[in-house]
């Protein structure tokens, strides 16, 4: 219970600079989804980036730590919506690679702060998430061959991420909401992407990008304020 009392607590421990900005990346975001909305390139191209670049800033202010695997998450994150937001198969590729290294990269910050003592309980909290994943892959018929090996180990990493959330979970209950929140929308995200790339690729795309990007923008949020949590815990102790 304490534990979860501190992570409420850090709520409000931003100053003044870093809840504007909090209100400036959440505004900015709306923006973004109103784009995605109306299918306005401008504004997705103007405004996509900021919403990295608000959170590597909001980080910056409010972290002591400062950890350069953070910035290089948001960083990849910001080339990987860049080539998302054209509707074609070859930004599409390049986007799947640097969704690669971005969720690769989440992971391995993840586990460096949470350094969990044993991966079963991470690899048997894998398993739904592999099979419906995987599942998905052996249906598709629009998958492109030169993206087959990507798709596998998006698969393979998205499901890490559900793995880590219900392991922590059970085994740390609320302690770690945020990571919770995090990787299950994360996964969440990347079934709606999949849904919409490669079952609905040039269909009406007018629900999911714009629900895909809502979900960026709490996945984002709850990302930095876990890793701020896990730094000030790991401080702490």
């Amino acid at each position: 219970m304490k534990i979860n009392t501190f992570q409420t607590d850090i709520l409000r421990d931003e100053n003044d600079k870093g809840k504007i900005v909090t209100l400036l990346y959440f505004i900015i975001a709306s923006v973004v989804i109103m784009g995605e909305i109306f299918d306005s390139a401008t504004i997705l191209y103007i405004f996509t980036p900021l919403i990295a670049l608000a959170m590597m800033f909001l980080y910056w202010n409010t972290s002591r730590v400062r950890n350069p695997f953070f910035f290089g998450v948001f960083l990849f994150s910001l080339v990987t919506n860049l080539f998302f937001i054209p509707n074609t198969k070859e930004m599409l590729f390049f986007g799947m690679i640097t969704l690669l290294a971005y969720r690769g990269l989440m992971i391995f910050h993840v586990i460096k702060l949470i350094k969990p003592k044993d991966f079963i309980p991470i690899g048997i909290g894998m398993v739904p998430f592999v099979f419906v994943f995987f599942y998905l892959f052996s249906i598709s018929t629009e998958m492109p061959q030169n993206s087959c090996a990507i798709i596998i180990t998006q698969n393979i990493l998205v499901s890490v991420l559900g793995g880590i959330a219900l392991s922590d979970y059970v085994m740390n209950g609320y302690n770690n909401s945020w990571l919770v929140i995090c990787s299950i929308l994360s996964v969440s995200n990347y079934f709606i992407v999949f849904i919409e790339k490669y079952y609905m690729l040039f269909s009406s795309q007018t629900l999911f990008r714009p629900l895909a990007m809502m979900l960026n923008t709490v996945i984002y949020y709850s990302f930095y304020r876990w890793v701020i949590y896990a730094e000030t815990a790991i401080e702490r102790t």
